[in-house]
């Protein structure tokens, strides 16, 4: 059942004791700033949920930049790839999907495709993810398309009346929200006092994902 966040910002006051809204430094708009910059800024590091695994997928042809620009803050994303696919469809539109080889050390690409040396273009097979720039080898030698793995941000609350429909982690949020309050003010004593709350709130929004991925076959990558 989705929680509002009325909901989380009433979690938060109770284990803050921030708890009249009148007060100018905690009104409902400073405390869902909290929620929110733990939604959107540091819960993606701290876990990574089953259902924000997703896929960016955009074209390419001989006239695309390269390098190629990645804003991921643009795209909503906190990471990308690997897996990374290369789509080619034929005079027939038969569509075909194939590996697109992933590098973010430079020295092993350029060890392989070399900047001085001249290079056909062609469909690409390699791809270095580098300095927020992809760059792809071959060059492109006509359009293809382009599917990488990628991780999305969690979307924040606009208002206190709007929803979180992922339930299951409001408690989760709130607890971390509190822990970032407490930090700013340097209350150092009561972030020790939740910890153990938090710590087992993020557990099971963690155990959660892990269960989901247990369900799933291993497959040999050969």
């Amino acid at each position: 059942m989705p929680k509002s966040g009325t909901e989380i910002i009433k979690i938060l006051r109770n284990v803050t004791g921030r708890v009249d809204a009148s007060d100018p430094l905690f009104t409902d708009a400073v405390m869902l700033g909290y929620v929110n910059d733990f939604l959107s800024l540091i819960m993606p590091q701290e876990v990574r949920l089953f259902e924000n695994k997703t896929w960016w997928e955009f074209t390419i042809d001989q006239n695309s930049d390269d390098p190629y620009p990645v804003d991921l803050e643009a795209l909503g994303f906190t990471t990308i790839g690997p897996p990374a696919y290369i789509i080619e469809t034929d005079a027939v539109s038969t569509i075909t999907m194939l590996d697109l080889w992933w590098y973010q050390d430079p020295a092993i690409f350029f060890g392989k495709w070399p900047q001085v040396a001249p290079i056909t273009q062609q469909r690409p097979q390699d791809v270095l993810y580098y300095n927020q720039e992809l760059v792809f080898r071959g060059p492109p030698n006509t359009e293809y398309g382009v599917k990488i793995a990628a991780y999305k941000v969690e979307d924040t609350l606009p208002s206190i009346a709007s929803e979180i429909e992922e339930s299951y982690f409001w408690r989760y949020v709130a607890y971390g929200a509190a822990i970032d309050l407490f930090s700013d003010y340097a209350e150092v004593e009561n972030v020790q006092k939740i910890m153990p709350a938090f710590t087992r709130y993020k557990s099971l929004v963690i155990g959660r994902t892990n269960l989901q991925l247990m369900s799933q076959r291993t497959y040999p990558t050969f």
